[in-house]
């Protein structure tokens, strides 16, 4: 009876320490989780005399501190230029600090597409109507060009009508001539960016041998009236050779080199590959981005690029690489998807504290957190080391 009251005293004991030293391990780990997301993060911003090679930004394994602590730096000559191929950088409404970045890196760019105007066509309009004007920032613009020696500031304009609005615009394409020249000499830009390419495809206006004559006449014509007010551009953002998830190119090699004969540059869309897929993804993995590259220079040793002809030298030297400088947000559970600027970076960064994964398939950062609701979310991002990874393909091929 004794030795059983001494076991169960014994237990009890061992029970009792056994609980208190759990006990004081929870209140540890919850210190330690405590600190762990009190932990602030010190962002650098600014010039620095540091050269982004020695900021650790460049590599495959780094930490949420590094992108955080270093990321906003930049290099203090922002007058030189590794990149000395022709740049087209684009700023928008919704992410005012492009214009703060297109001013300080002015140097670094040779034009610049503000996204400020939408062409719209009312039902039995004659003329369509070009909004955005409101945007327009004649103070910026005067920043951007102090000195002289600025980027050209080349708008985009973006075609926003239903099918039948884009034939009628194409069957008095004087008036839209008309519209698009009075913005263009009113605010004295020095071009424009089109878009309107994807949206002719989208409803397969091109497949229409009409259709697709009167697009081409009206882009030339654009480019000729362009030319002839003191040598003016005109860009034309087009969708990539090759799309994300399509059997077949959404723009022909043939196409690009027609108009390579009045148009001063094409914007190729090599980004947002999962996101026009409706699934979460890499932003543009670099397989996509280099297949788009190769069948544009008829490197492409596969069966799909022999019936694609490479392009003449002339369009060739007109093509941009389009490299995307926002991730995306993915929530597959709530089907959730947010774009994510550089603010929004390093807002969830010092909320989750996350570990970053580099692809090697992809050659892109990402990485994961739970929202308040315990959702799974999933943000691939453009790191420094996936920008410069990109570079090097335009490199290789002799793209711009």
């Amino acid at each position: 009876m004794a030795c059983d009251v001494a076991t169960r005293t014994a237990l009890a004991a061992s029970a009792l320490l056994w609980l208190l030293l759990a006990s004081s391990r929870s209140v540890e780990c919850a210190k330690r989780r405590q600190a762990r997301a009190s932990r602030q993060v010190e962002t650098r911003t600014g010039p620095t005399d540091e050269q982004v090679w020695d900021s650790g930004l460049i590599e495959k394994e780094m930490s949420y501190v590094t992108l955080m602590e270093r990321g906003r730096e930049y290099y203090e000559d922002t007058a030189s230029r590794r990149f000395n191929n022709f740049v087209l950088g684009y700023v928008t409404p919704w992410n005012r600090a492009g214009y703060v970045h297109a001013v300080t890196f002015r140097h670094k760019l040779d034009a610049v597409a503000p996204v400020w105007f939408q062409i719209k066509q009312q039902e039995g309009q004659k003329a369509p109507d070009i909004l955005g004007a409101h945007e327009v920032n004649q103070t910026w613009i005067s920043e951007l060009k102090q000195g002289g020696k600025g980027p050209l500031v080349v708008p985009r304009f973006i075609v926003e009508a239903e099918p039948l609005q884009h034939v009628e615009m194409l069957q008095n394409p004087q008036a839209l001539l008309d519209a698009i020249r009075t913005t263009v000499l009113e605010h004295g830009f020095d071009g424009l960016v089109l878009e309107t390419w994807a949206a002719w495809k989208s409803f397969n206006g091109l497949s229409n041998e009409q259709f697709r004559a009167a697009a081409l006449s009206l882009l030339g014509a654009l480019g000729q009236m362009l030319h002839g007010l003191g040598n003016k551009k005109l860009y034309l953002a087009v969708p990539p050779i090759y799309p994300a998830g399509e059997k077949t190119p959404w723009i022909e090699t043939k196409d690009l080199d027609e108009m390579s004969k009045f148009v001063d540059g094409f914007s190729v869309m090599t980004y947002d590959f999962s996101t026009s897929q409706g699934r979460a993804g890499p932003n543009a993995p670099i397989d996509w981005v280099n297949m788009n590259l190769q069948l544009a220079t008829g490197k492409l040793p596969m069966a799909t690029a022999a019936a694609i002809t490479p392009l003449t030298e002339n369009a060739l030297r007109k093509v941009l690489l389009g490299v995307n400088f926002y991730g995306w947000d993915f929530a597959p559970e709530r089907q959730g998807l947010s774009a994510v600027t550089a603010n929004d970076l390093m807002g969830l960064l010092q909320r989750h504290q996350p570990v970053l994964s580099w692809s090697t398939d992809f050659e892109e950062h990402s990485f994961q957190y739970k929202d308040r609701e315990g959702y799974q979310h999933t943000v691939w991002y453009p790191t420094p080391r996936a920008l410069e990874m990109r570079l090097q393909e335009t490199r290789l091929c002799r793209l711009r």
